[in-house]
Order: structure tokens, then sequence, then C-alpha cells
């Protein structure tokens, strides 16, 4: 993991957005199956751990998100990263602790820009000659 983490963190990122947006998708068809099924448990819901999903994946893409612009030179990339991060995070957070209410579909726009700004760094860092050296 360690190597991952030091290496690829761009790999990480870009998987880590992608499992976000394919959990953010499935979310509202898992909780309209699991309450109608058997698996509720007493005294809470069975479902707790899917949403504590969504703060594991944020927690992959800060790591992801740190370590991908400490190796970028550019400060529009280190920016965008970290401004699409904390505005994920905004949402998903806002969401749990029920506050300002907004559309759901919001919280697509920042896990997709993590994504490309991941894949575009990843490219950028290809393609800049020194730019990866040091961590190889």
């Amino acid at each position: 993991m360690i190597t991952i983490l030091e290496k690829k963190p761009n790999e990480l990122g870009v998987f880590s957005s992608i499992l976000c947006i394919i959990h953010c998708l499935i979310t509202p068809f898992v909780l309209v199956v699991i309450p109608s099924s058997s698996m509720m448990t007493k005294g809470g819901d069975s479902y707790d751990w899917w949403l504590w999903l969504d703060v594991l994946f944020l927690i992959i893409s800060f790591v992801a998100v740190f370590k991908a612009t400490q190796q970028s030179k550019q400060m529009w990339m280190k920016i965008s990263m970290a401004l699409s991060w904390i505005i994920l995070s905004f949402f998903v957070f806002n969401e749990r602790l029920d506050g300002i209410k907004f559309s759901l579909d919001l919280v697509y726009f920042p896990a997709v820009a993590l994504t490309v700004l991941h894949l575009l760094n990843r490219r950028k860092c290809r393609c800049e000659e020194g730019c990866c050296e040091k961590n190889i």
C-alpha cells in the first residue's frame, strides 16, 4: 500500500473516485432493497456500513490528493485537486449531517473533477522531464 501511495497516487485517486461515483450511483437502490429485505436489525439499520463507505472514500481520496499534489509541479493542478476534494467533502458531510438541502446529484461534479484531474496530473507528470523520476 505504501508503494502505491508513493509511486502511483494518481492511479489510486482515479480508482477511489470511480469507486465513489459507483457507490453514489447505486446507493439509492441499496437503500430501497435492504429495508424491504429481512436484513434489518434490532435497534438500527443494517445498511449503516454502506453509508460509512463515503467517509472511507474521502480518506483514501485525501491521501491520493495529498501525495499527487506533492508530486505535481503545476500550482493550478494542486489548487484544483484540493478544491475539488474540499467541495466533495462538504457535500458528503453536509448530507450526513442533514445540513443545507442540495440536489444529491451535485456530488458527482467534484468526484468526476477529481478523476479527470488525477488523469491529467498523471499524463502531465509522464510528459514532463524529471517530474516523476524522484519517486521511482
